[in-house]
């Protein structure tokens, strides 16, 4: 090769790293957050003060079942003393508090056909589910007048609206992610970055913490985001605790970040 042929080689490498690096800056100055600093926020919760958090995870036909259970395990295996501390086995059976209710909530208490044939019955109805304090959406089929209805006005008061997984198309869906960044399944991001765009998805992370909204990555990633929302109302050794107890090895959920956090280039 010529020494011109290299020159402009080395000049048409040059002009797309410098292209890319504008369409990244100009996508991250958009976002209301900038993507480096909207993965995780540790902002404390104020746990109430008399009864339980009340924990509605949102199903519906096709629900994906780790996206449940990796976060109902969480929020079900989360143990108190009576004076607030982390529950050790030290501590005995007649010392330990559940602070945390987990249900189900549909359409109607008709069973539930979820992934991989999973049968799910809803605990409650959208028409006579109590009011949550932690809104988890996990992946699934279902959308219905009556569920919009019920997440945009539970979604106003509660503590968390958290999805995992492609629940996040649910959020967006319902424009609550809208003009903020967010995570999803990684062999999804693309396409739900071209269905709505008015959300900046990234890659790079196990989850996305706005404090009142947050997205999990795929599948396993609901169990981060869970643990640090334990994080959030009881501080970090009742989440390690918690962690130990479901013999969860993972570190992911104390700094979320895996690689370098970009944002998702939408499909064609």
């Amino acid at each position: 090769m010529s020494t011109i042929s290299k020159k402009m080689l080395w000049i048409a490498v040059a002009v797309i790293a410098v292209l890319t690096t504008a369409v990244y800056l100009s996508w991250a100055a958009k976002s209301p957050d900038k993507v480096f600093a909207s993965t995780a926020q540790a902002t404390p919760l104020k746990p109430p003060t008399n009864g339980k958090i009340n924990v509605a995870f949102i199903v519906s036909e096709g629900a994906d079942v780790m996206d449940i259970a990796g976060a109902w395990e969480v929020f079900g295996d989360t143990m108190l003393t009576s004076k607030g501390k982390p529950w050790h086995e030290a501590d005995g059976m007649d010392d330990m508090l559940m602070p945390f209710s987990t249900y189900t909530v549909s359409d109607s208490l008709k069973p539930v056909k979820a992934a991989n044939g999973l049968i799910i019955v809803p605990n409650y109805s959208f028409e006579n589910a109590p009011k949550p304090q932690v809104i988890i959406i996990p992946a699934q089929d279902g959308r219905s007048d009556a569920q919009k209805a019920w997440l945009l006005s539970n979604s106003a008061t509660a503590d968390v609206t958290m999805s995992v997984c492609t629940g996040a198309s649910m959020l967006a869906k319902y424009g609550l992610l809208d003009g903020l960044t967010a995570t999803t399944h990684h062999m999804f991001a693309a396409d739900m970055q071209k269905q709505y765009p008015a959300v900046y998805f990234v890659s790079g992370t196990r989850f996305v913490d706005h404090g009142k909204v947050a997205t999990a990555g795929g599948l396993t990633s609901g169990i981060d985001l869970a643990l640090h929302v334990v994080e959030r109302y009881y501080g970090q050794d009742v989440a390690q605790v918690t962690a130990d107890i479901l013999e969860y090895r993972g570190e992911l959920w104390k700094s979320p970040e895996y690689g370098q956090v970009k944002p998702v280039v939408a499909a064609k």
